[in-house]
């Protein structure tokens, strides 16, 4: 199969405790429901790009009955899974508080996520020969090294949502088109933590990738090409669960790049898509 997109990353079981406000300091709370789903910013991105072009997933799982759950999901969704590696450590998990207002905590195990090797990451793309490649940052930083250095080697189109935020290469910032992220990894990249105003944020990162995506929530997103910020505006909705919308939209607007949409349309498809998801419960997805 040739993936028109790409996405090598994460994929974790999800824990999902909803609680009615977040604990404090020492203090132990009654939770109110758990779930466990398939999640992981990696597989959520690769599902959310699945809906909109053909997708395949590279990355690691365990030999354990949660990775047989993430694999049937990502098949599920119409993600090609034929690189997605079994290692013999555990796979990912990913802890997260759920509050009455939809917003989460998360706490990240990554376990087997952090198997992933660069020569298989780089054997895996050279065989599917995508025409854009996703990647995250819940895998080894060599891995995202690797990712971009194949992508200019091969005039592919590297996307790189930079979260969790982490010390990158300059050369790897340099490449992405887009760097999508939100405000607060915005200000670490820039080193700029007092710094709130998420237009000139975005201008800044601009001198620095090829393009970028600033997602800002309720407030929409803001998108730097060309010289230009734009501001697309939030969805009003009800939320339910926020969990997941970053990577539905990272995912999504990877699928419509991937397909040619200018990076503006394909940011108001993606926005669009986010805006959908939040007013979802976990099964409901």
């Amino acid at each position: 199969m040739t993936a028109c997109v790409v996405v090598v990353g994460s994929a974790n079981l999800d824990i999902v405790l909803a609680v009615p406000r977040r604990p404090l300091a020492g203090e132990t709370l009654t939770g109110t429901g758990l779930t466990e789903t398939a999640g992981g910013k990696g597989l959520n991105q690769a599902i959310g790009a699945a809906k909109v072009v053909s997708c395949a997933f590279v990355g690691c799982v365990g030999q354990d009955s949660d990775a047989a759950q993430l694999v049937t999901a990502l098949i599920g969704a119409g993600v090609d899974t034929d690189h997605l590696e079994r290692v013999d450590l555990p796979t990912g998990r990913a802890f997260i508080s759920l509050t009455p207002d939809g917003e989460n905590s998360i706490i990240v195990l990554p376990l087997a996520n952090h198997e992933l090797d660069p020569d298989h990451v780089c054997h895996s793309l050279a065989e599917l020969e995508p025409t854009a490649v996703l990647s995250q940052l819940e895998v080894p930083s060599s891995v995202t090294a690797a990712i971009a250095a194949w992508c200019a080697r091969s005039d592919v189109r590297f996307m790189l949502n930079a979260s969790p935020v982490q010390e990158l290469p300059q050369f790897v910032v340099e490449l992405a088109d887009p760097l999508i992220v939100n405000a607060g990894e915005a200000r670490a990249i820039l080193g700029a933590p007092f710094v709130d105003d998420e237009r000139a944020l975005t201008s800044s990162l601009a001198k620095l990738a090829r393009s970028v995506v600033l997602t800002a929530g309720p407030r929409g997103a803001f998108i730097a090409q060309h010289d230009a910020v734009h501001h697309i505006h939030g969805i009003q909705t009800t939320v339910r669960d926020t969990t997941g919308a970053g990577d539905a939209f990272a995912g999504t607007l990877a699928g419509h790049l991937a397909n040619g949409v200018e990076l503006l349309d394909a940011a108001l498809l993606a926005n669009t898509e986010a805006a959908r998801l939040v007013q979802l419960e976990r099964g409901e997805r």
